[in-house]
């Protein structure tokens, strides 16, 4: 069979389509061709009030671990996904929700009473490698709350919360005044940019050398939004992709807390399936916050734990959506970083230390837990286990960095170098995290 170019375009009445990876395209022999690798993709959900730890950190190590309750319904992904523990964000408050700011950026934030001097999140530190190849570099996304993606100037960045929002980006076609309007926006942003540069020009002369330089980095960042609207321009005259099902009916309800979230994993997939962008984050479940502040009280503790089965469910469906999609001689999922995680190990402690992580897919070593501080979280658990919840101080139980922590951004790292993105280290990281 002859093997057809990527870069093939189908062409008719001055309209360009690129066709999508085919098999036909990749090399029939390996042994004349190497074979064509897929994309990397990154995906980033977040979950705000974390998970009661007993359902679901596993309480041995290695690959032989026994999966608690809550993961018992990922073992038919067990080879595909690693469970860790013991990370943490250093320098990351005395434990609370704020913490949800900087869960993919690992910035410092210590007390939560000063200004947050934010940084880029990992999924745009993977957006912007490969921005351009894609129509949309990334999807901030949310069933309910703030965004997790931020940009390098650290500002957040609007976070998408309708299913057919989703959609609609993904195949409605723009009608011929709409695409006008587009290219006028991101002209008119152009101009702008151009008469902010002059005009910067005429302020480097009157400024110190110290001013000069904070210039001249909001500037980069200027000239960054300047590369942005050049790639969309280019991206607005082709044809999307033909739709693939029916435009989901959004949820109003927030109770409905796992159709809202289902509604979402459908949306990441098509994004993925059709190549649409490659790197998604979305914040999910905020409904259940007083359920999470249980107290330990049981009927509270079962409820808040039936919510949280719903979720790691309705992750697992994710996974076996990316693993039923081929590519080439793969899967979706082997192509696909799929992370969730949360800003605290459980809403009943706060502690932000300990977080619960799960990492599934984009071709790691699976099917193990990897603990990074069981002595000492034994011993506090223990300590936990035999008090009310109420009688622990913020500054008694939640230190800022437990005994052999790693930091999650150590994870972020490994993430990063795993798509080829030459780092040594992001955020707050000391290196990639072992035993990946």
């Amino acid at each position: 069979m002859k093997t057809l170019p990527r870069r093939l375009f189908l062409k008719n009445a001055g309209i360009a389509l690129g066709l999508p990876m085919l098999d036909c395209m990749r090399p029939s022999n390996p042994l004349r061709a190497a074979p064509v690798a897929s994309p990397r993709r990154m995906v980033c959900i977040g979950v705000p009030f974390g998970f009661e730890p007993t359902a679901f950190v596993p309480v041995t190590v290695g690959r032989d671990y026994v999966l608690p309750a809550h993961l018992e319904q990922l073992a038919p992904h067990r080879e595909h996904f690693t469970v860790i523990s013991g990370l943490s964000h250093p320098n990351t408050g005395g434990g609370g929700h704020k913490a949800e700011a900087v869960l993919l950026t690992g910035a410092p934030y210590p007390d939560y009473s000063h200004n947050l001097k934010n940084t880029i999140s990992v999924d745009q530190a993977f957006a912007t490698r490969f921005r351009g190849e894609t129509r949309y570099e990334s999807f901030a996304l949310t069933t309910q709350g703030p965004s997790l993606s931020v940009t390098a100037n650290g500002v957040s960045i609007p976070a998408i919360s309708q299913p057919s929002a989703v959609f609609k980006k993904l195949f409605l076609a723009a009608s011929p005044a709409e695409m006008e309007a587009e290219l006028r926006r991101i002209d008119e942003g152009r101009s702008m940019l151009d008469y902010v540069g002059d005009r910067a020009k005429t302020l480097h002369r009157q400024i110190s050398a110290a001013d000069r330089q904070r210039v001249d980095e909001y500037f980069e960042s200027v000239r960054d939004v300047e590369r942005q609207l050049r790639l969309a321009r280019e991206w607005v005259s082709r044809p999307k992709p033909k739709a693939i099902g029916n435009e989901p009916r959004d949820i109003a309800d927030n109770h409905q807390q796992k159709a809202r979230f289902q509604l979402m994993v459908d949306m990441i997939h098509l994004a993925l399936v059709t190549d649409s962008t490659r790197a998604i984050s979305l914040m999910t479940f905020g409904m259940h916050h007083d359920l999470s502040h249980h107290g330990k009280e049981p009927k509270k503790l079962a409820a808040c734990r039936q919510v949280e089965a719903e979720l790691v469910q309705a992750f697992g469906g994710l996974l076996g959506k990316l693993r039923n999609a081929a590519e080439g001689g793969s899967t979706l999922l082997d192509s696909t970083m799929v992370l969730m995680t949360s800003n605290l190990r459980d809403g009943n402690t706060h502690w932000t230390y300990n977080l619960p992580v799960i990492l599934a897919g984009g071709g790691f070593r699976h099917g193990q837990h990897l603990a990074f501080n069981r002595p000492f979280l034994n011993e506090v658990s223990q300590e936990l286990n035999a008090a009310p919840a109420t009688k622990f101080s913020p500054e008694k139980r939640i230190p800022l960095m437990g005994q052999d922590q790693q930091p999650l951004c150590n994870l972020y790292t490994s993430m990063l170098q795993k798509a080829g993105i030459p780092i040594e280290r992001f955020g707050t990281a000391t290196g990639p995290l072992e035993g990946l």
